[in-house]
């Protein structure tokens, strides 16, 4: 059976203004908690909606791409934390002494974590709120701002294409980039890095100039596209505002989040259940705002 395309969605159409106030909410509430369960939690059940939206191919490509920085924030974690045990590994060389600390890693795991939760929220934002979207959003309440929004969104997706192409054209020299020794790889990747970084700032200058010269920015402009506020937003927003007024509260009492990897650990309490349930409830409104919408079409 063939997937569904996000702009068939029900999360896809609903009101933009609906829409970044659930992503602005969902990204404050990935960096609120940091225990282990919780993150865990929030990290599967945000691969499931870049699967559900975005399909399992560029699932696949996300978590290779996020790979790399999971692992380098648990390495720079296990040097930087060795101050508390249990220990799992432990040796000196020339008078240096480096001890493999449980916590270190557990800690480290759980940031990488989060920094991987976050860059596919990102990526289902992307897809969810196109340029239009955030037009009709941020142009009402400040037009450079929207200029802003706009101008950084595109410089991504330029970057994206860009790097396509550039893997596209190294493939048909018989060149493959993703082959070769870790060396390689890094040599490779650095000189990709700094062609991509300066064309996509070259192209984000000539698009600016090329915006500003045009008006954009300077006052509330038209659009092609009139977004009008229907019930079904009000209640996707109602719906999401009191599960993560609720969350907001039990961060005000300090429950799910530790502050030193010195003392985390994987103890469980009743507060951290609830928070996972609510959390959990908040990633999956949009799912069930499309059964909903699914069965009440039908």
């Amino acid at each position: 059976m063939s997937r569904i395309s996000i702009q068939k969605r029900f999360f896809f159409h609903i009101h933009p203004l609906a829409a970044t106030g659930y992503f602005a909410g969902l990204i404050t509430l990935l960096l609120l908690f940091n225990h282990v369960s919780i993150v865990l939690t929030a990290f599967l059940l945000i691969v499931f909606l870049n699967w559900f939206y975005l399909g399992i191919r560029k699932v696949e490509r996300q978590l290779k791409f996020s790979c790399l920085m999971f692992l380098t924030i648990v390495v720079f974690n296990v040097f930087l934390n060795q101050g508390a045990g249990p220990y799992l590994w432990q040796t000196s060389i020339l008078g240096l002494s480096f001890k493999l600390s449980f916590p270190a890693i557990l800690y480290g795991s759980v940031m990488g974590l989060m920094l991987v939760e976050m860059l596919m929220a990102f990526a289902l934002f992307n897809s969810i709120l196109t340029t239009n979207k955030l037009l009709a959003v941020f142009s009402p309440v400040s037009p450079r701002l929207a200029l802003l929004v706009v101008l950084s969104i595109n410089l991504v997706n330029t970057f994206n294409l860009q790097f396509k192409r550039l893997v596209l054209y190294q493939q048909t020299r018989n060149v493959d980039p993703f082959n070769g020794s870790i060396r390689q790889r890094l040599s490779v990747g650095m000189h990709f890095l700094g062609i991509l970084l300066e064309g996509a700032l070259v192209s984000g200058m000539e698009r600016a100039r090329s915006m500003d010269a045009r008006g954009f920015g300077a006052t509330k402009r038209s659009h092609y596209r009139i977004f009008k506020w229907q019930f079904s937003d009000s209640l996707f927003m109602t719906g999401s505002l009191i599960v993560f007024l609720v969350l907001i509260g039990f961060k005000a009492g300090s429950f799910g989040w530790t502050n030193s990897a010195l003392k985390f650990n994987g103890s469980f309490s009743v507060a951290d259940g609830w928070i996972l349930c609510l959390l959990g409830l908040f990633l999956l409104i949009p799912i069930i705002s499309e059964k909903v919408a699914d069965l009440w079409t039908n």
